[in-house]
């Protein structure tokens, strides 16, 4: 396809024509309409003809960008919109946006809002937004959406073109649930939270096992010098010497014993992680429904 006279006059009105050299608000030399290259030169001057000749060498590479990134059937009024917009932002921020991206997948108003978002530039190593890039892709989002072709209202078939249809009010949602970073905050909240208690779980578990060998003997050892077929002794010596008259074998008790102190630190330190793992996902889910807010309005 090429672009149309009145695609052509979208992008003279915001490009404008400037006959000699300057450098635009990002730093590059520019001249007529909106031209740059290696030939553009600091105080280089060119006719109002030669602008319009350097415009139409201009817009050949962005149609061909245009008709070899996109997949679905376009009208004029889609094509010109497309090639105002890769002029201004380039063939390669086009192959990688999330207009074109929506685009190919049969998704036209998704795309014409993606459209919008490309209003900031780098000024003075600042990223902020500019009214002109604003307005154009204002101008270029209705150029888009705006039919070639009169409307056919008593068609059932042609529903999506129907502009009678009774309109309600509805803010946008995401394509899927998963792609929603409110949801993802949520997953990471609660997986955080089912981790933690269960490493809280296990270790209150594990020390409470300890606890109750210790409790029942049963986390004793044998003597290592009663070996099989010995015979046990007839008496034991108490600590005191006294003979306490009873038989069996010598144990001991493990020498990892936990203490209080121990059980209340790794306690405590679940409980830190726990708290640190909460406090992370509450973050993510904040600024979750602040981007969806100022992306998707919603």
């Amino acid at each position: 396809m090429r672009i149309s006279d009145s695609g052509i006059e979208l992008i003279k009105r915001f490009e404008g024509l400037e006959l000699e050299a300057y450098q635009d608000i990002a730093g590059i030399w520019t001249i007529g309409y909106g031209h740059t290259g290696d030939d553009v030169q600091p105080g280089m001057k060119i006719s109002e003809r030669d602008a319009e000749e350097l415009l139409k060498r201009d817009l050949r590479p962005r149609e061909q960008a245009v008709d070899s990134a996109v997949k679905v059937p376009l009208n004029q009024n889609e094509f010109d919109a497309l090639v105002s917009f890769v002029y201004n932002v380039g063939a390669g921020a086009f192959r990688g946006s999330t207009a074109l991206k929506r685009l190919n997948r049969g998704d036209r108003v998704g795309a014409a809002d993606a459209i919008t978002w490309w209003n900031k530039a780098t000024v003075g190593g600042v990223l902020r937004e500019v009214l002109g890039l604003t307005r154009r892709r204002a101008a270029e989002r209705a150029l888009f959406l705006a039919p070639t072709e009169p409307v056919r209202v008593r068609d059932p078939e042609d529903i999506e073109e129907n502009s009678r249809a009774e309109a309600v009010e509805e803010g946008p949602r995401r394509g899927n649930v998963a792609e929603s970073r409110t949801v993802q905050g949520a997953t990471i909240a609660g997986g955080a939270g089912v981790a933690s208690s269960t490493i809280g779980r296990d270790n209150a578990e594990e020390l409470d096992q300890i606890e109750t060998n210790i409790e029942t003997g049963q986390g004793m050892t044998e003597n290592p010098s009663a070996g099989e077929g010995s015979t046990p002794p007839s008496s034991e010596t108490n600590s005191n010497g006294a003979d306490s008259g009873e038989t069996g074998e010598m144990v001991e008790v493990p020498a990892d014993r936990p203490s209080k102190h121990e059980v209340h630190a790794v306690e405590a330190q679940v409980q830190f992680a726990l708290l640190i793992l909460i406090i992370l996902a509450v973050l993510f889910v904040i600024f979750a429904r602040i981007d969806d807010w100022r992306q998707y309005r919603r």
